[in-house]
């Protein structure tokens, strides 16, 4: 793993702005990080080994130095400890050769600093025949290999090399280990458009892969203008201070950061002691979010690597949560038309006004706690809206009947689902949701219609909306008939179960209306429309 302190220069890089320790640097003992070769998965480019000897001994140091260019390596020296660490600091080198006695500071406090400052620099020391076991010490700290005094030149030059091709393995391992790393973690966002399973999965990832204290991502949406925090996640379990704020962002990222920062009820600071790394999200040269993660005091800083890590990870999340953003923006608009579009065809009737909208309340409620799948219930959330869609081919004088309907009558009334599903037919994307229009009249001894199906041949999902509409049939104002009281419809569902309807799915329904039922019902106005038209979790945003 490359850890190397250099000058401040910015970590950003098409796709994403890096803002580190919530100022755009990220500090550790005053000194910034930054990387070479920052692509990963690329060649890196063949230039000479750059090595640093350190040798208070002139003679010695210049002959190394001499056999080492000679060779064709980039060959630096320095006659102490001290000033190893501060070239060190400023620039990068591959290997290091340190004398073991040198005044100021001697080789071990220079190994030790090395080891402390996780600086990514590999180690040879010299030392002579009686400083065998302070060479050991020296391996400890990391050292590769001692090479004894006076030194031979084909010993230097064949240790050398060896260290060198070690550490060129070494990283050729680092650069797998971290493409593999990188796809699985493109694999693990690739496979939902659903913001909430998106984000569970982000935070999985890195929380186990950066440990951090505590892990914060918030999405801007600009429609609403608006920051919006999809998750934040503590060891301590720390509520946030709000989970929206208001933004006008105008291409101003500190003000992004700024905002998600007062979300999570930190403020950025100019001193900040703590180890964090805070990063704006860019989708196709916008900024969509931000992600921020901190560490506690006593834990290391984010070095170079994982910095450059959460790089790539954040143009993969900028883009993944983007599209969802919009995908989900695009699916609201389809809902509310199919929803205008249902209350279009039930305004026809003062009497089932708001009918296909409580249904569907009832309906994708129900699937939700019996765990139907995600995709099940979205198609119950279209089929209930659109249900009773064929009732705008039925004549008002039979739709709108204040007595009972004769059988010719209501020969014609059951042609609805048919005419429902043909309109439905020619799109496209509503095709799925065919078999519930069709079917949600149904009964399981097989008296329904269209078909007269029977038991498991009628779908788990239009036996859960054919309970629905019965239910919101029974308890609502009809020109023919006052509503029911709640127990009493919930009586007639109970005595069809098994012939009507499927018996465990009116135990469940049964259990959710005594349970949720005053919630649920929409034409209070407890519920708006659009509330059927979000999933379970994107009624609010969950800390």
């Amino acid at each position: 793993m490359r850890r190397l302190y250099v000058p401040s220069q910015s970590l950003s890089r098409p796709g994403i702005d890096v803002v580190l320790g919530d100022l755009y640097t990220s500090s550790v003992d005053n000194r910034e990080y930054t990387m070479q070769n920052d692509t990963f998965g690329s060649t890196p480019v063949q230039s000479p080994a750059r090595i640093l000897v350190v040798e208070d001994t002139s003679d010695v140091r210049d002959l190394c130095a001499r056999l080492l260019r000679y060779n064709g390596y980039n060959v630096s020296v320095a006659e102490n400890g001290r000033i190893a660490l501060d070239m060190l600091c400023q620039e990068y080198y591959d290997l290091v050769l340190t004398d073991l006695h040198m005044p100021e500071m001697n080789g071990i406090e220079l190994l030790q600093s090395l080891y402390q400052h996780q600086i990514d620099v590999d180690k040879l020391v010299f030392t002579a025949f009686a400083e065998v076991e302070t060479a050991k010490q020296a391996l400890k700290l990391g050292a590769f290999d001692y090479l004894a005094k006076p030194v031979d030149a084909n010993n230097l030059e064949r240790t050398v090399h060896k260290c060198l091709e070690m550490r060129r393995i070494r990283q050729e391992k680092e650069r797998l280990s971290e493409l593999v790393v990188m796809y699985q973690f493109s694999q693990v966002i690739a496979h939902s458009l659903d913001i909430e399973t998106q984000v569970a999965r982000i935070v999985e990832f890195l929380w186990q892969r950066f440990a951090p204290e505590s892990l914060s991502l918030s999405l801007f949406y600009p429609e609403d203008e608006q920051v919006r925090l999809l998750i934040y996640k503590t060891r301590q379990n720390v509520p946030p201070r709000r989970y929206t704020l208001a933004l006008n962002l105008k291409g101003n990222l500190h003000a992004l950061a700024q905002a998600h920062m007062q979300l999570i009820g930190r403020e950025i600071e100019t001193n900040q002691q703590l180890p964090t790394i805070g990063t704006v999200l860019h989708s196709q040269d916008r900024p969509v979010g931000y992600l921020h993660l901190m560490r506690a005091a006593h834990q290391p800083a984010f070095d170079a690597d994982e910095q450059k890590l959460l790089g790539v990870f954040a143009s993969q999340i900028a883009a993944s949560l983007d599209n969802a953003r919009l995908y989900q923006e695009l699916r609201l608009q389809n809902l509310e038309t199919v929803a205008a579009l249902a209350a279009a065809i039930d305004a026809r009737d003062p009497y089932t006004h708001g009918h296909s909208e409580q249904v569907t309340q009832y309906a994708v409620r129900l699937a939700e706690r019996l765990g139907l799948s995600a995709a099940q219930i979205e198609l119950i959330r279209y089929a209930g809206l659109l249900h009773d869609i064929g009732k705008i081919g039925i004549r008002d004088h039979i739709l709108l009947k204040s007595t009972h309907l004769s059988d010719e009558e209501f020969e014609i009334m059951q042609q609805h689902p048919l005419i429902g599903a043909h309109i439905i037919r020619n799109i496209r994307a509503l095709r799925p949701a065919l078999p519930i229009i069709e079917g949600h009249h149904e009964q399981v001894n097989g008296q329904g219609y269209p078909y007269g199906l029977t038991g498991t041949q009628i779908s788990i999902e239009t036996r859960i909306l054919a309970i629905a509409d019965a239910f919101d049939a029974m308890t609502s104002h009809r020109a023919y008939r006052a509503a029911m009281e709640t127990e009493e419809a919930l009586a007639i569902l109970q005595r069809g179960k098994g012939q009507k309807w499927d018996g465990y799915l009116v135990d469940a329904f049964v259990a959710m209306i005594r349970a949720e039922g005053d919630h649920l019902r929409t034409k209070t106005g407890l519920c708006p429309v659009q509330e059927i038209l979000v999933q379970p979790g994107e009624r609010s945003v969950v800390g």
